[in-house]
């Protein structure tokens, strides 16, 4: 890889996460810089194409969501009806995340292993959700396309 692929790179993970001024501000960065960085750190160019990668593991998905179930659990009583609140919302995003991408084994693998967590408050929905089973059905399912664009309202500590 060339310095312009590791910036487009760059760039491609700063857009994914949002990170509009970072982006902004790497690219003036770019124009401005005249330097010869022809040769990279190998470090460096491992962490970026790390970060790349990371992205697209389904096994992340699984190991951050059992992460925050297992903080949520854990966590205060006077505190955990509340977080327990974003575990749904965070549920149902990393599924369709994991569907989009088409890792569809693992993303059925993560539906069924914690599902359970949400049966008891939103059966519908999930019984919907079965449904969803290649990337296509986010878009063609009315149901799963609003979970996907809508955002949702999370009431903490009233």
């Amino acid at each position: 890889m060339d310095k312009e692929d590791y910036d487009k790179l760059i760039i491609k993970y700063l857009r994914r996460r949002g990170f509009t001024q970072t982006e902004q501000i790497f690219q003036q960065e770019q124009q401005n810089n005249n330097a010869d960085t022809s040769q990279l750190d190998p470090d460096v160019t491992k962490q970026i194409l790390g970060l790349s990668q990371s992205e697209s593991v389904p096994a992340l998905y699984h190991d951050g969501y059992s992460k925050l179930r297992s903080w949520t659990d854990s966590s205060l009583e006077l505190y955990k009806h509340e977080l327990l609140r974003v575990l749904y919302p965070v549920f149902i995003h990393c599924f369709m995340d994991l569907i989009a991408k088409g890792h569809l084994q693992e993303a059925r693998t993560f539906f069924n292993t914690f599902r359970g967590d949400h049966e008891m408050m939103h059966s519908r929905d999930l019984t919907k959700l079965e449904g969803v089973l290649s990337p296509s059905h986010l878009e063609e399912m009315e149901f799963a396309h609003t979970l996907r664009q809508s955002k949702v309202k999370i009431k903490i500590c009233q």
